[in-house]
C-alpha cells in the first residue's frame, strides 16, 4: 500500500473511533495520570464516569502538586460516590491498595489505584454493606488480613487467611450499635493482634485474631490503637469523646492527656492522631479546634500554625512523610496544607470538591505518591 493511501485509511480509522466511542478523546487523556497535561483545562477533570468533585479518592503522583481522581472499575463504571475511611497499602507491593467505605464494604486496586473492584467474601461474612473502619495486613504473610467493621447493627473483627478472597468473624459486639474501629499489630511478633471496641475495650489475640482477652477497659469507643515500632510495650489509644491516651507497660495502665491538653486550650474531639515515623517522640493530634505537636510523647504540646484560623474547621487528617519528617499533610475539609520545613511554612491546595478528606497515605516507597480518601459532609 502507497504511503498516502496507508495515512488516509489511518485517518479514516481514527475518525470512526472518535465518532462511535462513547467517551471523548479528552476524558480518555485524562484518565491517565502521564496525559493529564495533554487534556483541555476547561473540561472537569474525570475517570471513568467520576469527576473529582464526587470523586471518592483522589491521588498525586507528584508529591501534592496536581492530584486527579482515581475510582474507575472499568471504561464504564466507577466506585460510587460513597465516604472512605480508610486506605491501605500491601506490605510488598505498593500497587495494591484497599479502600474502606462507609456502607459499601472494600475495595481494592491491583495498578495503583488506577482501577478498582470491589471484594466479595465467598464465606459471606464480609457483608456488602460493611463499614470499613480499618484493614491491617500482617507485614510477615500479606495472605493475613484483618477488617475492623459494623455490619448488620454489630461491630465485628474478621480474619482472612487469602488475602481477603475469604474472612472468618471472630469477635462480635456484644450490644448493637458499638462498631470496632480500631486495629493494631505488635511490630515484632505478628501473631499478635490489637483491637479497640466500641463498648471501649483494648484487647489483644495472641494467636492471629483467633481469640481474644481483654487488656484494658477505657471509658469510651476506642477509635485508634498505636504501638511504637521502636518499642512495643508503648502504646497510644484515642477515646471518643475523651482525647488521647498512653500506656507504657503493654497496656495494662493508661494515662490520660486530659490536663496537658487544657493548658492549651486543646479539645478532646480528636479526628486522628499519628506517630512521626521517623521519630516515636514526636505526636500529632488533629483536632476539632486545630493540629497540636508534642515533641517528648505528649508531656508537653503546642499548636502547629497552620493557615486556618483558630476553630475555624476541625483538622480531618494528617500524614507525615515516612522518608521526610520535615514534609508534613494536613487536610482540613477540601483543603491539602504542605509544610516542607516541619510545620513554620505552609502552601495550600483547594480540591474542586464538597467532600471532606478523611485519609492521607503516603506511599513509603514513593513518597511523591499520595492518595486522598474523601468522605461525604453530613448535613
Amino acid at each position: 500500500m502507497k504511503p498516502l493511501a496507508l495515512i488516509i485509511v489511518i485517518a479514516i480509522i481514527t475518525a470512526a473511533v472518535l465518532i462511535f466511542t462513547p467517551v471523548s478523546l479528552n476524558q480518555i487523556l485524562v484518565s491517565f495520570p502521564l496525559f493529564q497535561s495533554l487534556a483541555d483545562k476547561n473540561t472537569p477533570l474525570q475517570q471513568g464516569n467520576i469527576a473529582v468533585d464526587r470523586a471518592s479518592i483522589i491521588r498525586s503522583i507528584d508529591s501534592g502538586t496536581t492530584w486527579f481522581p482515581q475510582v474507575a472499575i472499568d471504561a464504564g463504571s466507577s466506585i460510587p460516590s460513597v465516604s472512605v475511611l480508610n486506605l491501605t497499602l500491601d506490605h510488598i507491593d505498593s500497587n495494591i491498595i484497599y479502600a474502606g467505605t462507609e456502607g459499601d464494604g472494600l475495595y481494592k486496586s491491583v495498578n495503583n489505584g488506577q482501577n478498582w473492584e470491589k471484594m466479595y467474601d465467598r464465606n459471606r461474612i464480609l457483608a456488602d454493606d460493611a463499614t470499613i473502619f480499618d484493614v491491617a495486613q500482617d507485614p510477615r504473610d500479606v495472605n493475613n488480613m484483618y477488617i475492623a467493621a459494623f455490619q448488620n447493627k454489630y461491630g465485628v473483627f474478621l480474619k482472612s487467611t487469602d488475602g481477603g478472597a475469604s474472612f472468618v468473624q471472630t469477635y462480635i459486639s456484644q450490644l448493637e450499635n458499638y462498631p470496632v474501629e480500631a486495629i493494631a499489630l505488635h511490630p515484632s511478633a505478628s501473631n499478635m493482634v490489637y483491637i479497640g471496641t466500641g463498648q471501649g475495650g483494648v484487647f489483644v489475640s495472641e494467636d492471629f485474631g483467633e481469640t481474644w482477652k481483654v487488656v484494658k477497659w477505657l471509658t469510651g469507643s476506642v477509635t485508634n490503637i498505636v504501638i511504637n515500632p521502636y518499642n512495643s510495650f508503648e502504646m497510644y489509644a484515642v477515646v471518643r469523646g475523651r482525647g488521647l491516651f498512653r500506656s507504657a507497660d503493654g497496656g495494662r495502665e493508661w494515662k490520660e492527656f486530659s490536663r496537658e491538653l487544657s493548658r492549651i486550650s486543646a479539645h478532646n474531639n480528636v479526628m486522628m492522631f499519628t506517630m512521626d515515623p521517623g521519630d516515636p517522640n514526636i505526636l500529632y493530634l488533629a483536632l476539632a479546634n486545630g493540629l497540636i505537636r508534642s515533641n517528648n510523647k505528649g508531656g508537653t504540646w503546642e499548636f502547629v500554625k497552620i493557615l486556618i484560623p483558630p476553630n475555624a474547621l476541625p483538622v480531618d487528617s494528617i500524614a507525615v512523610d515516612p522518608k521526610n519528617s520535615r514534609k508534613i499533610y494536613v487536610g482540613v475539609g477540601a483543603l491539602v496544607y504542605q509544610s516542607l520545613d516541619g510545620g513554620i511554612n505552609w502552601s495550600v491546595q483547594k480540591l474542586a470538591t464538597q467532600k471532606r478528606i478523611s485519609e492521607i497515605l503516603i506511599d513509603p516507597k514513593d513518597t511523591r505518591s499520595i492518595f486522598l480518601g474523601m468522605k461525604n459532609v453530613k448535613k
